[in-house]
């Protein structure tokens, strides 16, 4: 029994350790991007991070909550800032992030849940005023070949090559807009991997979408 005992509390540190280690590997990817967070608790989320500045350079901001993820979608929306800025984007609001809520129509908890989604309604910059998903994004658009196709409106183009810079990217498992359903029809839902589940910073396939 005292053998078993010893060989329990060995896993059990064991696991600390790696936790530590899976911990310190994200942040300082945070920390290299310039990213301000803090600790945060929330249950559910493996490594709960408080973003508390701009995030790749964008102000990512809610009415009515804190920016409080995973680290590992924190990370890559820090990567996926440089596709925002190059489209003249400086702002973008979310309304969810860390939900406790299960997925429309199942008894499966949402990504949400665990704080490795994100909703994002609204972008806005000097040029191209504010865009909002439900307004101004263009259904239907793009293939397989040629992802943006042909938008009618300059908010449409700017919204379709970043949904399929986005998809492209590898840095997010899903990235689904309201081409997707309906219950998207008014923003971007934007879905990392665990940060234990990822090789690679980006993906050598695109995002579900």
């Amino acid at each position: 029994m005292r053998t078993l005992e010893c060989v329990r509390i060995a896993a059990i540190l064991i696991l600390a350790t790696a936790a530590r280690a899976y911990a310190g590997d994200c942040t300082a990817e945070l920390d290299a991007r310039h990213v301000s967070w803090k600790k945060a608790s929330r249950p559910g989320i493996v490594l709960p991070v408080e973003i508390v500045g701009p995030i790749g350079g964008i102000d990512l901001t809610s009415d009515d909550q804190p920016l409080v993820i995973d680290c590992s979608l924190a990370v890559s929306l820090a990567e996926a800032g440089g596709y925002l800025r190059g489209l003249g984007i400086e702002k973008a609001t979310f309304s969810s992030a860390y939900s406790r809520r299960n997925v429309r129509g199942t008894n499966h908890p949402s990504k949400h849940s665990y704080g490795l989604a994100i909703d994002v309604h609204t972008f806005t910059g000097p040029d191209i005023g504010t865009l909002r998903v439900d307004k101004d994004y263009e259904q239907g658009l793009g293939d397989d070949v040629d992802c943006v196709g042909a938008p009618l409106t300059q908010g449409g183009a700017v919204l379709k090559v970043l949904q399929c810079q986005l998809v492209r990217s590898g840095l997010f498992h899903l990235v689904l807009s309201p081409d997707y359903d309906d219950a998207h029809h008014d923003h971007f839902h934007l879905e990392a991997l665990p940060w234990g589940e990822r090789s690679e910073l980006r993906s050598s396939t695109q995002a579900i979408h």
